[in-house]
């Protein structure tokens, strides 16, 4: 009896192990969604899911999730390195009263979002109170690369950068508009790090809103019909702004007593304000252009660069 009992343990020891080591090899290193997918399949390309939180779960650290076309796939939560790509046409992130896809992964993974459109509803004529909160809330992580998304219609954010570590936030080809802030930065520890190239943020409350332990870089990019086109409310952060348009806000660059905002090289149109707060926080090479701004202000000079 005892032999038996001991076989039968061995049994159920191995079945165990087998279990956990199917369960590991169920996930693949590439994924697909499709519109006409299904969160029961398996997510290969030929038997696709319906949404990224689907796809997710079935997908291996640092594995990609491609859409096989376009389609609405949902809100999602990222907790490990993952790249998803939909360049085989938009992928849609609709949603109401929540953020679209919410970064919450480790100190050492890294994300990458590319060819996402996001929807929060905000002025569709609908309770902006129902709206969704921010497009991408970014929590945790080494890094986050974004690419030819667009992001539309938040009651809050476009994006969000809140994190409680040191971060690095990069973006290409982003256009944020119609919410409350295009870009939002802050962190309670180290350095929040985004730069942005060939973006924009138009029709937002405001456009960059640096917060503290920010260190915002935006170049070649638009900023414009805001209220707000680029606010710095207090020290432990900086903003610089490089070879860019803002046009028609309320207030083109707004820098609190003690925050940093560096200009070079931008063209400034039809702003209320183009350089409005403590001007001798803003700090502007010389090399910018106004054009019919109805009050220009007077920024301080930007100490030489060291060239090495």
């Amino acid at each position: 009896m005892k032999n038996l009992r001991f076989r039968l343990t061995l049994l159920g020891g191995g079945l165990l192990m087998l279990a956990f080591s199917s369960m590991a090899s169920a996930q693949a290193t590439r994924t697909w969604v499709s519109g006409v997918g299904d969160d029961a399949n398996p997510c290969s390309r030929t038997a696709p899911c319906k949404t990224f939180a689907g796809a997710i779960s079935k997908t291996a650290p640092g594995g990609e999730i491609d859409c096989l076309d376009p389609g609405g796939f949902g809100a999602l939560t990222i907790t490990k390195s993952i790249s998803i790509d939909c360049d085989t046409g938009p992928g849609g992130v609709l949603v109401a009263g929540t953020p679209g896809i919410t970064v919450a992964a480790g100190a050492t993974d890294v994300v990458d979002l590319r060819n996402i459109n996001f929807q929060g509803l905000l002025g569709n004529g609908s309770n902006p109170g129902g709206a969704g909160t921010s497009g991408i809330n970014i929590v945790s992580a080494k890094a986050v690369h974004l690419e030819d998304m667009v992001i539309r219609g938040f009651s809050q954010n476009g994006i969000l950068v809140n994190a409680t570590a040191a971060v690095s936030v990069t973006g290409r080809d982003v256009k944020v508009d119609n919410c409350g802030n295009g870009l939002n930065v802050k962190t309670t520890s180290g350095n929040a790090i985004a730069d942005f190239d060939s973006s924009q943020f138009v029709g937002n409350t405001t456009g960059i809103f640096g917060d503290t332990g920010s260190l915002i870089t935006i170049r070649n990019s638009i900023i414009a019909v805001s209220n707000t086109g680029v606010f710095q409310p207090g020290g432990g952060s900086q903003i610089n702004i490089l070879y860019s348009g803002l046009s028609s806000n309320s207030t083109a660059t707004f820098a609190a007593s003690g925050s940093t905002i560096r200009i070079v090289g931008n063209t400034f149109t039809q702003n209320g304000t183009a350089v409005g707060g403590n001007v001798a926080s803003t700090l502007s090479d010389a090399t910018n252009t106004n054009v019919g701004n109805g009050i220009v202000g007077n920024p301080s000079a930007l100490p030489v660069p060291i060239k090495f």
